[in-house]
């Protein structure tokens, strides 16, 4: 071993030692840091995500009751309205875990549900040009698309019309908001027509977020199939049937669905107009 001469060598003896110790353990903190990985970024929030709003469909100048599903709902702060000047007040009157929908999975029907009420002003225009967003400290749900109607056109229908026979009567610009409840089920409605009008059906589903896959079925008097619908261009699983009676009559038009699926969302929006 050799001894430092002096103290100033001294010194730099134990100044070169200190750095050699803080240079390896420098090292050793770094190959451990190699070792575990990069460590992952915290879980970013998941805002909320509307699934579904029942039942389809709102009148323009009346207060409703409606049903949110989605995810990560329960946490809402608020609901509101995009497209209405002023900005719409709605109340969350519940919230809670939504019933299971057997045969889909949560991610397309939601697993939370909001309860909410609204009234839409008397002038508020018909179609899907508003939208409802849910507001939470994790987000804001993209806004979701809401049929308005004007008031007293949306009807309900009539059970039991399973069949030609109970067939249900379909007023000329009236929309009926119905639900196929099992796999069987379908519905069927009446219409009359003469010579040479054209009858125009279109089917809401889908595209306001039911899981409904509908199909259109148009039958004469006697049950003869004329003609049929199911994916209509442009409007996803949606139907939509036009035809021009050759003689004047009674006309039969069925809602069906395509897959073996069904559940409190297999609904739908029926909309019948006629032309001459």
């Amino acid at each position: 071993m050799v001894e430092p001469e002096n103290t100033a060598d001294s010194s730099r003896l134990w100044s070169t030692g200190k750095r050699l110790v803080c240079l390896c353990a420098a090292a050793l903190l770094s190959v451990q840091g190699l070792a575990e990985g990069p460590k992952p970024e915290p879980k970013k929030p998941t805002p909320p995500t509307i699934a579904v709003v029942l039942p389809l469909g709102v009148e323009a100048g009346s207060r409703q009751k409606l049903t949110v599903r989605g995810l990560n709902v329960t946490n809402a702060t608020a609901v509101r309205l995009t497209g209405l000047t002023p900005a719409l007040t709605i109340e969350i009157k519940d919230r809670g875990a939504a019933q299971k929908i057997d045969g889909f999975d949560t991610q397309r029907v939601g697993d939370q549900r909001l309860e909410v009420e609204l009234s839409l002003p008397a002038n508020t225009p018909s179609g899907t040009n508003i939208a409802l967003v849910v507001v939470s400290p994790d987000g804001d749900s993209k806004p979701f698309p809401l049929l308005v109607a004007a008031a007293g056109r949306i009807v309900a229908e009539q059970e039991p019309n399973n069949g030609f026979r109970e067939a249900g009567a379909l007023d000329d610009g009236k929309t009926v908001r119905g639900a196929l409840e099992t796999l069987t089920d379908v519905d069927v409605f009446r219409c009359e027509l003469q010579a040479g009008q054209t009858l125009r059906a279109e089917v809401m589903a889908e595209r306001l977020g039911a899981t409904l896959d509908a199909t259109l079925s148009l039958y004469d008097a006697k049950g003869r199939l004329l003609t049929s619908n199911d994916d209509a261009k442009g409007l996803g699983r949606d139907s939509l049937l036009e035809f021009k009676a050759p003689s004047a009559g009674r006309y039969l038009l069925a809602v069906s669905g395509v897959t073996e699926k069904a559940g409190a969302a297999s609904v739908y929006l029926l909309t019948v107009t006629t032309a001459p």
